[in-house]
């Protein structure tokens, strides 16, 4: 009995000692949320005190003001750090909103450093990643370095009283503070663009100095070594669980940026390389227009590819420093021939559309001048498109062009032929000479013209060639355009039989004349029938006159029609067309006949008597018959 009253007593007493140390469990339990609930009012409430007006800009009338606003919205790096080293040690304490409100306001502050800053001269796609970073790099060095007091820098009194003080210079250093000369922030005092260009030599001769007391140590490094997205967390997670092999620093980089770097490139440039070949496949069995608009697909699926890529390495990677604006540059530089090369596709797929239009040829438009024109237009608008963008990262195209010197003109030289051509392309189509689709006779050869481009001009000959001339040598030819003619020419030499005689060849001439004037096709005031001359072996009757037509086809249809009337005409007159041949006449030679001769000397002697000889004229009166 007594082992059970122990038993009992002991179990009460276990019970009693449970329940006092739960209470101190559920005790301290509660003073650590309190704990953190405080820490996260206190956070709140620091975050609303620091970004009292978002809108409100630094304060830079002079170097004191602008040293002053720099180092202040700075030093709230140090709060954004904690509250990160925080989450990443026990993702419990505080919750993702708050995680993503600090990443808001570390925007805020950047924004506001950044105004601090003379950014003039750094290229607009660019301006945004350098001035975050030279904010963090001079943040750095003046982390290691001693700040004058306040009261040793010029403040706004003091500018107001000296006008000649326009710059500032950090005490035993390069760094400076200089007065804006021009632009939209006149009057303002930034950290000049010579500090700025020189920021990582900075960062690099005081990195291994010590920090002051109460610095934000480390920030440089958690920002080239994090993920790009501060605001969002899932990286972060990430980046915590990786060993510290691969967290490590080579060229500026962590070995895990290198290792995704190295996985993304090769991915940004395989996905247009394979939807570039899908394409060229697909357009082989379309037609115009629908295949020149499938060509906008290869380069507007690369820019896609590209821009992918850079935003990855920016926002995910965070890829930073001289590797990340040289990848910049390069990517830009592709992105802005690629914008250009899709303007050009553009032209001429519109081009096409045009030229499939029914309304074209009520327009009286000629195909190949409208792709031409459009060609043009695009070449024109992307290559404009392409400097002023290549311009917009630091790279000026215009200087570059112009200091080839004789290298650019030996360019112009070489290029002299090919610019020939295509100002007498453009020449071709102004004066318009001949058009695509018509028939026309140049240099001695005939045949109709296929496509006039830039550079050549295309031709089906008669005999089934296609002859491709160079637009300077095709329109210095002799062309003679048969498309355009409203009349063509009938003429025809009919050589008749000398044993026709006088009469069958009134007859003849008579007849051919009635059967031209009644046909319909021929324009009847240029009908002409006429006994011309005597041939070698024939008397030659020559047949003249205009068919009313412009189509060769039909003018030989007509010509058919009239030589077959002809025919018909000389068999009934009982004579026929005349062939060479010679005919030799056997007899013996007479002489002269005396009494003829006697009679023209004694005519000539009587002239001679009357001093008529020698004579230019007859006298008015004189019957020469």
């Amino acid at each position: 009995m007594s082992k059970v009253i122990k038993l009992k007593q002991r179990s009460r007493e276990s019970r009693r000692l449970r329940g006092e140390r739960n209470l101190v469990s559920r005790t301290l339990r509660l003073v650590l949320l309190a704990v953190v609930f405080l820490m996260l009012l206190q956070t709140s409430i620091t975050a609303a005190s620091l970004v009292e007006n978002p809108l409100a800009p630094p304060d830079t009338s002079s170097p004191q003001a602008t040293m002053r606003s720099f180092v202040e919205n700075t030093s709230k790096f140090k709060l954004f750090m904690e509250v990160i080293d925080q989450y990443l040690k026990d993702p419990g304490l505080l919750p993702s909103s708050s995680i993503r409100q600090q990443a808001k306001d570390l925007k805020i502050f950047l924004n506001r450093a950044e105004d601090c800053l003379n950014l003039s001269e750094i290229p607009l796609r660019l301006k945004r990643d350098t001035g975050i970073e030279a904010i963090i790099m001079l943040k750095e060095v003046l982390d290691r370095i001693e700040i004058p007091p306040y009261a040793e820098i010029p403040d706004f009194e003091a500018v107001a009283s000296d006008e000649e003080l326009t710059r500032w210079r950090f005490p035993r250093t390069r760094i400076e503070i200089v007065k804006v000369e021009s632009g939209s922030r006149v009057g303002e005092f930034l950290f000049s663009p010579e500090t700025i260009a020189r920021r990582e030599e900075f960062y690099q001769n005081v990195k291994k100095l010590p920090y002051k007391p109460g610095a934000t140590e480390g920030f440089y490094e958690l920002y080239v070594s994090s993920p790009g997205r501060a605001d969002f967390l899932l990286p972060f997670k990430l980046l915590q669980g990786l060993p510290s092999w691969l967290k490590a620093v080579y060229w500026g980089q962590s070995l895990w940026q290198w290792i995704g770097l190295g996985i993304s490139l090769p991915i940004a440039f395989w996905i247009p390389y394979k939807s570039f070949s899908w394409n060229q496949r697909r357009i082989a069995t379309l037609e115009p227009p629908q295949r020149t608009w499938s060509k906008l697909l290869s380069p507007l699926i690369a820019i896609v590819s590209l821009e992918g890529f850079r935003y990855f390495i920016d926002q995910w990677l965070n890829i930073t420093g001289k590797l990340f604006f040289i990848g910049l540059t390069t990517l830009e530089i592709i992105f802005w021939i690629l914008i250009s090369l899709t303007i050009l596709f553009l032209s001429n797929a519109l081009a096409e559309t045009i030229v499939a239009s029914p309304r074209v040829k009520s327009r009286s438009l000629d195909a190949s001048g409208i792709r031409t024109f459009f060609i043009l237009l695009g070449l024109v608008i992307g290559t404009v498109t392409a400097i002023l963008g290549i311009e917009s990262v630091g790279i000026s195209i215009i200087p570059i062009l112009a200091g080839l010197g004789f290298g650019g003109l030996a360019l112009a030289l070489a290029a002299r032929p090919s610019l020939e051509n295509i100002i007498a392309g453009l020449l071709l189509f102004a004066d318009r000479p001949v058009k695509v689709g018509e028939y026309c006779r140049f240099g001695g050869q005939e045949g109709t013209v296929l496509n006039i481009g830039l550079r050549s001009t295309r031709i089906f000959a008669l005999n089934g060639d296609i002859i491709s001339l160079p637009n300077s040598n095709f329109s210095e030819l002799e062309l003679v355009n048969k498309s355009r003619r409203t009349r063509i020419l009938l003429r025809q030499i009919i050589g008749l039989r000398y044993e026709t005689t006088s009469e069958q060849l009134r007859y003849v001439l008579v007849k051919l004349r009635s059967m031209l004037l009644a046909h319909p096709k021929l324009i009847k005031e240029s009908v002409r029938v006429r006994f011309i001359k005597y041939g070698d072996y024939s008397k030659d009757v020559e047949i003249f006159a205009y068919v009313r037509t412009g189509d060769w086809i039909e003018f030989l249809e007509i010509q058919e029609d009239v030589l077959l009337g002809v025919e018909d005409i000389i068999e009934r007159a009982g004579t026929s067309f005349a062939f060479p041949s010679q005919t030799t006449y056997i007899s013996q030679d007479q002489g002269l006949d005396r009494d003829l001769s006697g009679a023209a000397e004694a005519e000539v002697q009587a002239w001679r008597s009357k001093g008529e000889l020698p004579f230019r004229e007859f006298p008015p009166n004189t019957n020469s018959l």
